[in-house]
């Protein structure tokens, strides 16, 4: 009789046992004794009693000889004898025994007459198993996930808590859901399952893929930090943005919103450890998101670098977001130099959920509405797949929080500071003339009035997001697919241009001054299509092509081309930047039980090719052009506020990647995991890397963890900072001079000794402690340092007047120019610490408090020398980098983040408090010229620290029905602004415009917001 797995005929098992017979080296069960010819009936149905933990196969296989009289034949290699097991039989028939030990070994057996064979089996058919899940109180609960143990092979129930999955054999089932215990279920002779889920605020092990191509595995097991922040956490901020949401979760996460700041209206820069929104990558399911299509070109953090805008994707299309705080170039390719963010996408089916959200802030402005909905569809019966749409859509108000206008509006006295705190009577007196005979637009001088703003843009925002598997009938073969659409018209404002006739910025069309209106609209789209199959032996086969594209249109409206006169228009096209991104890959894995000795040892290895495109086109005509009065009257060309793209600088560039990698990653004992990674790229327009990762993770007892990490990463120069071209015209002398940001392919930089950036390498290093203390209480600290060699920035404006080098006919017409360089060599030392607590008091009572924080500092430790050829000739020191640009690197973000929260649920009711503090920034300004005691002097160099701050939010949730959930919310309650820009000191200051500093990103500036939300799960 063949029990389970016919994997034997005749003649082959005769063959198989003849050589066990022959005692070949590595064989058990040698010596083959004649006995009676035995029926399978008569062994099998032979009770046996054990307990074995952690033990191996082999000896495992000894208890069970001894008791029932029977040898195994088999090969030590070929079954993974020295794996070590946990089995548990009392008084049980020796068939029930092998399925339990043998099964999911992915060993078969058959009885002989002189005992009982063992081998590997071929590849065995998956069965399938279905079930319902409910809680507490009987009913279905949609959405909670379903896995085979150390696999990636799982599902979700659907709206009623049902679910269908194809597994192997004598596989363990994996239930868990958040707030709920994770329960685990063998797979036997029974395949179908009831499940009652139990509360329990004490499940501490979430799991995650992120930062491993092997098992999942929770904090305790992982060899690197990992932050887990599902949907309900990030909901319950109150943040309507992704962004926002993972800001008030993750310590090292940093995103602050800014005012009149270029291209930092359009998409927050974002950042991990400190350092640059470009050295983090994000993922979307595992695949490589697209990067924004404009460069970062103002003074705020993030400067010359390009974002991945996390608020493209709706929040409702989120299940979970893994944050690895790690190096992990080698694993996922460029930009993992701080680590990654991953986004998990909701895969939930038969359940239909949707939010409304309105808040406003203390101050009656920033009003926002949120709509959005999601719903998942089961596809097919006995092997259904999935689709999960979101729409959502959000309006966002414009917040105003710039002080009273201190400047002139039609004559020029002097700004407030600290040699002049009040302008005089005279100058007072002769702007009160003039207001008045302009009928009086503006209030009297000292009369408060605003004519600026800043502050929150207004936006609207309109996004969709689908999510898609189906399996390919009874194949083993799935197609999955993800992707979406995202459209944000954004209304950003300029700095106010007074009416004074002679200033270069005056345009009759506007007799009283004007504020620049600045809208963008950015289009986002993607889609990724993959097949994945599970081959025989184990082999896992992903397959994927995917293409991104993101496009951003800027406008100037209400506005003026000073130099046109009375002939210019008021609202302009400035231009076009688009940037795509098809990225295909193979990727393949198997896990191995038992091979070399080891408990586990998972392989994976592929490859990536990647293509890149990125494109300026140019704007209206007239929002370059260069009218008669800028040379007879020294007004400025362009529209202002914003310059258009011109001609010269449109670009369309291309370049390819190619990669390739493989990943270890070993169990070695049940106590000591190893991992390590190694991936080589080559781009077509800057050369080959080679970036590399080990791991490991030792634990100390079964709920602590020592671990540690080393790696070589980098980052390629993005295409917006190689062929970025940006020029300004100016009127100097009566004569049109350009600023340029030249592109690194320009023919005049070479002569100056200015070679293309190239990419840039880091070493990270990291050591940490994971230990779960009980069952109700985690904690995680782990300390790094990342050094950054040849790190890419912008240079310094390099004044032609004062450099000898560019004074050559090449650059006639120029004042100055910019390029971007590997400069600086940047280090970055940290320890995060990460700890959670759950308990329940009783069914109905639950209680959750976290605590994360941050201590984080980044130093420039190298700054290159300026290249000879630009220096030839120039006696003072060209610096490449300065005053404001170091304090964007090292002091513009926070370099403390602790946030505390807590969670208190009963029954129906929970209130959730949290604090969030924000450490000190540190705001410069270059060097300029001072007007001190009537003197001009000069003043080298100007910062400002703006002290940290606590801020304290409140949600209280209410769920009236199983499909009802109610929030009130406030967040900052205490209505808590950062430090003010010392207006005596700073030209930053704009006569009240910006009176919250656009050089720092520390946690905005609106104040106080309430908010209310309804949700609804049916």
């Amino acid at each position: 009789m063949l029990h389970a797995f016919p994997f034997y005929r005749a003649a082959a098992r005769l063959t198989f046992v003849a050589v066990l017979a022959a005692g070949l080296p590595g064989l058990a069960g040698a010596a083959v004794r004649p006995t009676t010819r035995l029926t399978a009936e008569d062994v099998l149905t032979r009770h046996v009693t054990l307990q074995a933990q952690a033990q191996t196969v082999k000896a495992v296989l000894a208890t069970i000889e001894s008791q029932v009289h029977i040898h195994f034949l088999y090969s030590q290699q070929l079954i993974g004898a020295e794996r070590r097991v946990s089995v548990a039989a009392v008084d049980e028939p020796l068939s029930g025994v092998l399925q339990h030990l043998l099964a999911p070994l992915r060993i078969g057996y058959e009885v002989v007459s002189s005992g009982i064979v063992l081998a590997p089996t071929a590849a065995v058919a998956p069965i399938p198993v279905t079930g319902r899940v409910v809680d507490e109180q009987g009913a279905g609960m949609p959405g909670v996930t379903v896995l085979e143990q150390n696999t990636t092979n799982g599902t979700g129930t659907d709206g009623d808590g049902r679910f269908s999955l194809k597994v192997q054999p004598g596989a363990t089932l994996v239930i868990s859901a958040v707030g709920y215990k994770t329960q685990l279920l063998t797979v036997g002779e029974r395949t179908s399952f009831d499940v009652r889920m139990v509360p329990s605020a004490t499940d501490l092990g979430d799991v995650t893929v992120v930062g491993s191509r092997g098992l999942p595995r929770t904090d305790v097991e992982r060899p690197m930090p990992v932050d887990v922040l599902n949907a309900k956490e990030l909901q319950l901020t109150g943040q309507t943005d992704l962004a926002q949401q993972v800001q008030f979760n993750s310590p090292s996460f940093n995103s602050a919103k800014t005012g009149v700041n270029g291209v930092a209206n359009y998409a927050d820069p974002a950042s991990l450890r400190g350092l640059s929104p470009d050295q983090v990558l994000v993922l979307v399911d595992g695949k490589r998101r697209h990067q924004f299509s404009a460069l970062n070109l103002n003074v705020t953090v993030g400067a010359g670098t390009v974002v991945t805008d996390l608020n493209a994707i709706p929040t409702l299309a989120i299940e979970r977001i893994e944050v690895l705080r790690d190096g992990a170039a080698a694993q996922y390719g460029s930009d993992a130099i701080a680590g990654v963010i991953n986004l998990g996408l909701n895969k939930s089916t038969g359940v239909a959920t949707a939010k409304v959200q309105y808040g406003v802030t203390q101050q009656g402005d920033g009003a926002q509405y949120l709509a959005g909905a999601n719903y998942g569809v089961k596809l097919g019966k006995t092997n259904p797949g999935y689709l999960n749409m979101t729409l959502q859509y959000q309006h966002q108000s414009q917040t105003n929080r710039s002080d009273d206008y201190r400047g002139g509006i039609y004559s020029a006295f002097p700004a407030l500071n600290s040699a002049n705190p009040t302008p005089s009577a005279t100058q007072i007196a002769n702007e009160n003339r003039l207001r008045t005979e302009r009928g009086n637009v503006y209030p009297q001088v000292g009369q408060p009035f605003n004519v600026g703003v800043y502050g929150s843009n207004q936006a609207d925002i309109y996004q969709g997001f689908y999510n898609l598997g189906i399996p390919l009938g009874d194949s083993k073969w799935s197609v999955y697919s993800f992707g979406g659409y995202s459209r944000k018209d954004i209304l950003a404002y300029g700095f106010f241009r007074n009416a004074i006739t002679t200033g270069s910025n005056y345009s009759p069309l506007h007799p009283d001054g004007y504020l620049p209106e600045l809208p963008g609209r950015s289009d986002d789209y993607s889609a990724v299509v993959g097949l994945n199959r599970k081959l025989a032996g184990g082999w896992n086969l992903d397959f994927s092509t995917g293409y991104g594209y993101n496009y951003l249109d800027l406008f100037a409206n209400k506005t003026a081309n000073a130099s046109m006169g009375t002939a210019s228009p008021t609202d302009f096209y400035v231009g076009r930047s688009a940037f795509g991104q098809s990225t295909s890959e193979v990727n393949v894995s198997r896990n191995y039980t038992g091979l070399f000795g080891t408990k586990s040892f998972n392989v994976a290895f592929g490859s990536q090719f990647r293509a890149d495109q990125f494109k300026l086109q140019r704007g209206s005509a007239e929002s370059y052009f260069a009218g008669p009065l800028a040379a007879s009257s020294g007004k400025s060309p362009g529209s202002n506020g914003r310059p258009g793209i011109a001609p010269d600088d449109e670009t369309n560039a291309t370049r390819t990647n190619v990669g390739v990698y493989v990943d270890l990653e070993s169990d070695i004992t049940t106590r000591l995991l190893l991992t390590t990674a190694l991936r080589y790229e080559n781009y077509s327009d800057f050369g080959s890397n080679v970036s590399g990762k080990f791991a490991g993770r030792f634990k100390v007892t079964e709920g602590i963890s020592l671990r540690g990490s080393l790696n070589r990463g980098f980052r390629a120069p993005s295409l917006q900072q190689t062929f970025n071209s940006v020029t300004t015209s100016t009127v100097q002398s009566g004569a049109i001079v350009q600023t340029k940001q030249l592109r690194n392919d320009d023919p005049r930089l070479q002569p100056l000794g200015v070679a293309a950036p190239k990419a840039e390498t880091s070493w990270n290093y990291s050591a940490g402690v994971a230990a779960q203390l009980g069952p109700n209480l985690l904690f995680t600290v782990d300390a790094y340092q990342i050094d950054i060699k040849d790190r890419i920035i912008d240079s310094e404006r390099l004044i032609k007047s004062s450099i000898k080098a560019l004074q050559t006919p090449a650059f006639d017409g120029i004042s100055e120019i910019r390029f971007f360089t590997n400069a600086i060599d940047t280090r970055t030392r940290g320890v995060d610490l990460v700890t959670t607590y759950k308990t329940e008091f009783s069914e109905r009572s639950r209680f959750t408090t976290s605590l994360a924080l941050t201590f984080n500092q980044t130093n420039i430790v190298r700054t290159s020398d300026t290249p000879a050829q630009l220096q030839a000739g120039t006696t003072n020191r060209i610096l490449l980098i300065d005053t404001v640009s170091i304090g964007l690197i090292e002091r513009a973000q926070p370099r403390q983040k602790i946030l505390l929260s807590a969670t208190y649920t009963y029954g129906k009711f929970s209130i959730t408090p949290r604090a969030s503090y924000f450490g000190a920034v540190t705001a410069y300004e270059k060097p300029a010229n001072r007007t001190v005691n009537g003197a001009v002097v000069y003043v080298p160099h100007i910062s400002q620290e703006f002290k940290g701050k606590t801020l304290i939010d409140l949600a209280l949730v209410y769920n009236p029905a199983k499909a009802v959930s109610l929030t009130l919310g406030g967040n900052n309650l205490f209505n808590v602004y950062p430090d003010k820009v010392d207006a005596t000191r700073f030209g930053s200051y704009s006569n009240g415009e910006i009176p919250y500093t656009r050089n720092a990103a520390q946690f905005g500036f609106n104040g106080a917001y309430y908010y209310t939300n309804v949700t609804l799960t049916f």
